[in-house]
């Protein structure tokens, strides 16, 4: 009897860790397949059990945060965090939904302390230099990306994150300078291209613009963004024609935006196709209607037409609606100090009035949606200005062009469980 007790005794000794193990590997393969939905409540179970193992609190974190699901991932970190306060991996990933969610203050905190224990731990740079960038810490996110350039200078993806911030600086020069070194280091990058075209044709190097077009359709043919950019470029040149046939090609192929037919209607205007011209300018739609370039263009055109009263009309009109660019620009000073002041609805309509007066920036898009997250969690309004953030902007695979992606599907995922 005291044989069986005590071979009773060691299987168990042996058998709990054993169960466990098993367990474990189970759910760690389950993570490592992706089956996330699977692994949670196995790792339900084995916390009932065992609630002081950190690791067990990090893969349920992992899975969440796997899943998007950030509220409980941050929990579960959390937990994990307390019971491990230096691993590396449980800072990192507790920071990283602390950002994917929005918290930048908190995840700036976290990345500190992650610096604190792993001064050169390389994710965790990145990360602290995204957060700094969105809390507009440029100076800051930058010194971090110039550190990590000594130590990976052949790294196109830091060249192009320091042009950015060099850009939101005023810094246009280093800017280019930067995407160009970006663009050297890996040629095919889209954005890349994108940028290093925009930032000449913003200097007024029309010619130096062109020529990085014509390498970007040698790379991408047909894409419909470098032709808008080279089309551009030939009317900064005054190449009307030129630029007519890429912007009909892209009419054609249903790839013009509202902007876009605006340059149409100036492409056809300048070759004296006036018709044309009217037919492209109103296709514009409620959007440009009052804006004083487009009624004086179809004022002109009108005129050529000798149909004077409408183009007397829409010359009043121009000049009814011109307004001084220094009051968008007070409208949009106006909006950030709000912001800052966390004064979110006057924020909201200052954007707006400055957006109604200058629809040239995409940027401010992004801003009122982001407001309307931040002060009324106001998430269809969000939705809306996200998704025209999207149609609109140039700046392709960009940090907030990701961001504004990820939360519409975040939100439109929201609106669909609360229904």
């Amino acid at each position: 009897m005291k044989q069986f007790i005590f071979t009773l005794i060691l299987t168990s000794i042996f058998f709990i860790p054993n169960a466990f193990s098993q367990r474990t590997n189970k759910v760690d393969q389950l993570l490592f397949n992706g089956e996330y939905e699977s692994a949670i409540p196995i790792l339900k179970q084995m916390i009932a059990k065992d609630s002081t193992n950190s690791k067990l609190y990090f893969r349920l974190g992992k899975a969440y945060q796997s899943l998007n699901q950030y509220v409980p991932a941050i929990e579960n970190y959390q937990k994990a965090h307390r019971l491990h306060p230096n691993s590396t991996a449980t800072i990192f990933n507790y920071s990283n939904c602390l950002y994917s969610s929005g918290n930048y203050p908190e995840s700036q905190k976290q990345l500190l302390k992650l610096q604190a224990v792993d001064s050169m731990h390389y994710q965790g740079s990145l990360l602290l230099a995204k957060t700094y960038a969105n809390l507009s810490n440029y100076r800051k996110g930058l010194d971090i990306y110039e550190k990590l350039i000594v130590r990976d200078s052949l790294n196109p993806y830091l060249h192009k994150q320091a042009a950015n911030l060099k850009g939101k600086m005023q810094n246009f020069i280093g800017a280019l300078a930067s995407y160009l070194k970006a663009y050297e280091l890996n040629p095919k990058d889209l954005s890349v291209i994108l940028h290093v075209i925009q930032k000449f044709y913003e200097m007024q190097g029309y010619e130096q613009a062109l020529d990085f077009c014509n390498k970007g359709l040698e790379t991408y043919p047909n894409n419909h963004l470098i032709q808008k950019k080279k089309a551009q470029c030939l009317v900064g040149l005054e190449w009307y024609e030129n630029a007519l046939n890429i912007y009909k090609d892209l009419e054609t192929r249903k790839k013009l935006n509202l902007s876009g037919y605006k340059q149409l209607g100036v492409c056809y205007m300048q070759t004296r196709q006036y018709e044309n011209a009217i037919k492209s300018f109103l296709a514009c739609g409620e959007t440009f209607e009052k804006d004083p370039m487009l009624n004086f263009y179809l004022g002109v055109c009108h005129s050529r037409l000798n149909d004077n009263k409408k183009g007397i009309e829409y010359l009043n009109n121009s000049l009814v609606y011109i307004t001084p660019a220094i009051k968008s620009s007070i409208h949009l000073y106006l909006a950030k100090a709000y912001n800052a002041t966390r004064e979110f609805q006057k924020a909201v309509i200052e954007y707006k009035k400055h957006f109604e007066l200058d629809n040239s920036n995409p940027e401010v898009l992004y801003e009122i949606a982001t407001t309307y997250e931040e002060f009324g969690d106001n998430k269809k309004k969000a939705l809306k200005y996200y998704s025209q953030y999207i149609r609109e902007t140039d700046d392709i695979g960009g940090e907030r062009y990701e961001y504004a992606k990820s939360r519409i599907l975040h939100i439109k995922e929201k609106i669909h469980f609360e229904k």
